[in-house]
């Protein structure tokens, strides 16, 4: 009798947890990568690919403010703001291709959205 109890209880299990609906992966308000990568090491005057998305992860459509704010060795060298009009879940992408200083350091480029994301990309220039 308690094999059997044991068998019914697992069955029961199996149903729950095969009726529950998928998991759905996190999303994602921000990304920020140069060249394709986190951070990367350039030479100067070579180019840059920076890119990005942005993702309207709430429930209603919005106006999502991206702001890039660039620093050289902690100094603050630049800043930039883009808005995007997005639907709920809708992600938006941008990119843009850089000429990179002749001036060696450690560019790290933090970008923050309305929505609450943030991404950051470093390049170092030798």
């Amino acid at each position: 009798m308690t094999g059997r109890t044991l068998w019914i209880a697992a069955l029961l299990a199996l149903a729950i947890i095969a009726s529950a609906p998928p998991a759905h992966a996190q999303c994602v308000p921000l990304t920020l990568t140069v060249n394709g990568s986190s951070s990367v090491t350039v030479n100067p005057g070579d180019t840059l690919t920076v890119a990005g998305t942005v993702t309207n992860c709430g429930t209603q459509a919005a106006t999502v403010n991206v702001t890039l704010n660039i620093t050289r060795d902690g100094i603050p060298v630049g800043s930039y703001t883009r808005s995007f009009q997005l639907q709920p879940g809708q992600t938006q992408s941008a990119g843009t291709s850089i000429a990179v200083p002749n001036l060696p350091g450690t560019y790290v480029g933090t970008a923050t959205s309305s929505n609450g994301g943030s991404a950051t990309a470093t390049v170092t220039v030798t």
